[in-house]
């Protein structure tokens, strides 16, 4: 056989090896992030805010993940109804997270109307048949920028955040809990560390936390399709 039949043989056997892999390979995860400035990722530098965190977590499990960060800065919960579902629910996602109610609450909205545009969503998000993951908001009464707040703000907070666990529970719907995981952070590694220079933004620290508590119920509802994929462990060391 002369060599460049023989070079041909030999590459399009390799091409159609490659394309039976690539037969094979499962699609990617489908992820979709809804919220506001803190899933654009304000304040978090080059490594963005938690929904990238989580998506590289999930990669790092052995999951293919294709992440559609809908999240914009200043978004309330009726800006996501208008303006971000619509989109989610073309992208046929098979996760979901949203994070949303930090404008609502800063801004005084009334509870009712958060809670109504949050029901809205996730009766839309419910058909989609998509693992779906609430976050509770983050501690903001740690940040610097609540420094010297009224107390009312720490009861508003918590009434945000058991409305957000009630639309969670109707819906079937998992909660992660950025409120605690950003308390514990604040407590190990100081406030400076948590938020960005801003005050009110999550630094990267704070977006680490964050993803952390996302990982948590998504690892646990993706159990079945996380089976065998994650990467082997290093073979233990030989004992002398």
């Amino acid at each position: 056989m002369r060599p460049a039949v023989a070079l041909a043989v030999v590459l399009h056997a390799l091409g159609a090896s490659a394309a039976r892999a690539a037969g094979n390979a499962p699609a990617p995860l489908v992820y979709v992030a809804l919220g506001d400035s803190t899933a654009a990722g304000q304040g978090g530098g080059p490594g963005g805010g938690y929904p990238p965190r989580l998506a590289r977590r999930l990669e790092a499990a052995g999951l293919g993940v294709k992440l559609v960060n809908l999240g914009v800065a200043g978004a309330t919960a009726g800006d996501l109804r208008r303006d971000q579902l619509p989109r989610a629910l073309e992208a046929r996602p098979g996760l979901v997270t949203v994070g949303i109610g930090i404008n609502d609450l800063v801004q005084g909205r009334p509870l009712r109307e958060f809670a109504r545009d949050l029901e809205i969503v996730a009766d839309f998000l419910k058909q989609t048949r998509a693992t779906v993951v609430i976050s509770s908001l983050p501690d903001l009464v740690d940040s610097p920028s609540a420094k010297g707040a009224p107390a009312a703000l720490a009861r508003r907070l918590d009434q945000f955040n058991a409305a957000i666990e009630r639309v969670a529970e109707r819906h079937g719907f998992l909660v992660a809990d950025a409120f605690g995981e950003t308390r514990r952070a604040v407590r190990r590694l100081g406030a400076a560390a948590v938020f960005s220079g801003d005050g009110f933004h999550p630094s990267a620290a704070g977006y680490d936390a964050w993803a952390d508590a996302l990982r948590q119920p998504v690892e646990r509802a993706l159990g079945a399709r996380l089976q065998g994929r994650r990467p082997p462990a290093p073979p233990a060391a030989a004992r002398p």
